[in-house]
């Protein structure tokens, strides 16, 4: 009945399927999004941005203020992470998760104000992709992070 992307459960494709044997019956069923996509390729223009794959990302802060933050090296098109979630794994405000609500080129508007707000020592990651990173411990590298070419993993 409906696939989607769940901001309770930003890693998971969301599945509503409507019973064949109850009628009016509804039930959902979460899949991880890799697998989801892997094994209903057909499907993937219905979980993806404008019909077109949205490649994560991640970067290093240049400046930031209290609901955004700034990568002089991006040139992402505008929106394109829209709901995605942004943490951010290293540095000042090493921790904290926020919502995508806006981006330009150069720049991610989030949904609330950092508790603590990143700096140049900020590294993050945009990614439906990111565990519980406290339940899991940060193991991101340390070195300056870098983008793979678009479309590779």
């Amino acid at each position: 009945m409906k696939i989607f992307i769940d901001k309770k459960w930003p890693d998971q494709v969301s599945v509503i399927f409507e019973s064949k044997r109850r009628k009016g019956e509804k039930h959902t069923e979460w899949f991880p999004m890799d697998d989801f996509i892997k094994f209903n390729p057909q499907m993937k223009s219905l979980i993806m941005k404008e019909g077109h794959e949205v490649a994560e990302d991640l970067g290093v802060v240049s400046s930031s203020g209290a609901k955004f933050i700034k990568d002089n090296k991006k040139n992402w098109k505008r929106d394109i992470f829209v709901g995605f979630p942004l943490w951010i794994s290293r540095g000042a405000g090493e921790g904290q998760f926020r919502t995508i609500v806006e981006n330009s080129h150069d720049v991610v508007l989030v949904d609330k104000e950092w508790d603590i707000v990143p700096d140049k020592t900020s590294q993050y990651v945009i990614s439906y992709n990111v565990h519980n990173p406290k339940a899991f411990g940060n193991n991101l590298p340390q070195a300056p992070a870098r983008t793979s070419p678009k479309g590779k993993k």
